[in-house]
């Protein structure tokens, strides 16, 4: 599923970034979209997985959470099944709160594009036998 959302986006995003500026700054733009990306990952990774922390852990009970692993660690062996269904719901919760933002973050992009994008024509030719003369 991931990878097809990647296809989705990736080469119609590069696609389009490297049609909005001039041959001469292709370099130029191709380095800002890849660090932008990879900056924007590291930022996505951290924030949702401090999100997924901080939602499990208010998930579990104060006097539930003897027992229980934090979250991400492995349950251990012969864990009670009540401790693991409190585990496992409160894993939910945080895969629900994850999955509900960056849904809305999608949305919000969306819309801002939408809104902000112009549908000019590129004001020079993108094909050599376009070009006048």
């Amino acid at each position: 599923l991931m990878g097809l959302g990647m296809a989705l986006v990736v080469s119609p995003l590069s696609t389009a970034i490297m049609t909005a500026v001039e041959d001469k700054d292709t370099g130029a733009a191709s380095g800002i979209n890849n660090a932008v990306s990879r900056i924007g990952g590291l930022i996505a990774v951290a924030a949702m997985g401090s999100l997924a922390a901080w939602v499990y852990a208010n998930a579990l009970d104060a006097s539930a959470t003897s027992g229980i692993p934090g979250f991400g660690e492995p349950a251990p062996a012969g864990l009670a099944p009540a401790i693991d269904a409190t585990r496992l719901a409160a894993s939910d919760a945080a895969f629900a709160a994850v999955s509900s933002v960056t849904a809305l973050l999608c949305l919000l992009a969306a819309v801002i594009a939408w809104t902000t994008i112009p549908g000019d024509r590129l004001p020079w030719p993108r094909r050599a036998e376009d070009t006048p003369g």
